[in-house]
């Protein structure tokens, strides 16, 4: 028997002609500082498999520099606060900690990159507020257009086609079911109803909320699908 030559791993993996895209963090991702800020948070994200990794910064960053410039916010602040906002996933035990235990690292790295102190606090307001929901029953109000921009742009991420797969995904690193139909154990499908349902109307700015309108179909879509698929109705 004789077997194909080894020419060593496939780029592509097994596809001859994948999908392929762009950067996520969009057209404004290499411009100082974020490079050096995108640096200092990597290794701390990197080894995050429940969907709060580099991608999902990236993405959030992309988001929070297309509404700083519809609605006039400052971009550095935004871009900053989207690249750090999640430290708090990777601290702690279980699912992190509270944002406002990583303001020290997130000020430490700021400074480091040239970031001024009127800045910085802005930052830390952005990134202690941003993860404050009011399925929670804690919900802190952002006092800046660009804390609003922060915590909008995290939401959006939290729905449509990526939040479904970041929801299962943050199911399968912690334990959780898809479903418990009889409704004594949290599921990622009651993350649907707890969470991400409510979503669109949590929204503080107009660019999130006109971006929120097919997400949150799709996941209305998704939620329906799942339990007629599970029935075998369809």
């Amino acid at each position: 028997m004789t077997t194909a030559p080894d020419d060593g791993p496939n780029p592509t993996l097994s596809n001859p002609d994948p999908t392929l895209g762009g950067h996520p963090g969009g057209p404004h991702h290499d411009e100082a500082p974020f490079p050096a800020v995108a640096t200092a948070v990597r290794a701390s994200l990197a080894s995050d498999a429940s969907g709060h990794d580099m991608h999902h910064a990236w993405r959030v960053f992309r988001l929070t520099q297309r509404f700083a410039e519809e609605l006039g916010g400052d971009h550095v602040v935004v871009g900053c606060a989207a690249l750090t906002h999640d430290l708090h996933r990777v601290q702690g035990d279980g699912t992190g900690c509270d944002p406002r235990a990583t303001l020290q690292t997130i000020d430490q790295i700021l400074t480091a990159v040239g970031i001024d102190a009127q800045r910085r606090e802005s930052v830390h307001h952005c990134v202690a507020v941003h993860d404050e929901l009011e399925f929670r029953g804690e919900n802190p109000t952002p006092e800046t257009i660009e804390a609003k921009i922060l915590r909008d742009a995290d939401n959006l991420d939290a729905m449509g086609a990526v939040g479904v797969a970041r929801t299962f995904a943050f199911g399968g690193v912690h334990g959780t079911p898809f479903w418990d139909p009889t409704g004594t154990e949290y599921s990622q499908l009651y993350h649907f109803e707890d969470k991400l349902l409510r979503l669109r109307d949590e929204l503080h700015t107009e660019p999130a909320r006109q971006l929120a309108g097919r997400r949150h179909e799709f996941l209305e879509e998704f939620f329906e699908r799942f339990l007629a698929e599970w029935h075998g109705e369809s």
